[in-house]
């Protein structure tokens, strides 16, 4: 059974997220919470599956994020916030944090964040993802390629997009495509790893949208998802590198 927890200090938009997370899972438990629940003993060592935590760009996230640990061991957290402060985006969070989104995103917006998280995948706004990589007081980039490209054998890697880019009924490039955008990529450097220009990833991503009958990267990923897609993660539970096969 699947647990989430909401940490909200507002009661009524607590009770608002935990209505409309209610179906994201066939079998789950919710809860909904305030800080105070924080600082309280637990009687037993609390494992959960996800926290959606509330934040303000003015509070000590990491206070926050470490009370979240410690009084529900969540496997993961979202960071729901006001708005995607450029504080809290350009600072290096802990790798438990695996999602970032506004707290007036679109309800189908947070529900598929909420699903691709479950799934083992994250969800930050395209500026975070090179943000968390900075070195010293300006950004790093990338100098290799990210790890479904260069994880074995190129025959394997080819076998596997095109069995899931057929799956999805996308071409093999948009297939790529759909991966960086999983990963948080922004179109700039999907561009830049696939050795296209920043119009043609455009492209590309429009039509695997029309394919898949979304209007942005987390629903798309969400939908691959839902259909048994991969993206890269071995299983559910999340390593970021196809599955070594024997």
């Amino acid at each position: 059974m699947t647990s989430i927890i909401v940490v909200e200090p507002h009661a009524i938009l607590r009770m608002g997220i935990v209505q409309l997370l209610s179906n994201v899972e066939p079998d789950l438990t919710l809860e909904g919470c305030d800080y105070s629940s924080l600082s309280k003993p637990s009687a037993e060592n609390r494992q959960s599956d996800l926290a959606l935590l509330s934040v303000c760009v003015s509070e000590d996230v990491d206070n926050l994020i470490g009370a979240t640990q410690r009084a529900y061991g969540p496997k993961a957290i979202i960071l729901l916030s006001e708005n995607p402060g450029a504080a809290l985006l350009t600072r290096p969070l802990p790798s438990l944090v695996a999602g970032h989104i506004p707290k007036n995103a679109a309800p189908e917006v947070l529900q598929a964040s909420t699903r691709l998280v479950l799934a083992g995948g994250t969800c930050f706004p395209p500026s975070h993802h090179w943000a968390t990589q900075q070195t010293d007081s300006h950004m790093a980039m990338p100098q290799e390629p990210p790890p479904w490209i260069n994880t074995g054998p190129a025959q394997r890697c080819a076998r596997k997009t095109c069995e899931e880019s057929e799956m999805l009924g996308l071409t093999p490039r948009q297939y790529e495509v759909l991966i960086l955008l999983a990963r948080g990529y922004p179109m700039k450097m999907v561009g830049r790893h696939l050795n296209i220009s920043v119009a043609t990833a455009k492209a590309h991503t429009e039509t695997l949208y029309q394919r898949l009958n979304v209007h942005n990267r987390n629903a798309a990923v969400y939908a691959a998802v839902s259909r048994g897609a991969k993206l890269g993660w071995t299983s559910i539970g999340g390593n970021p590198d196809f599955a070594q096969e024997a």
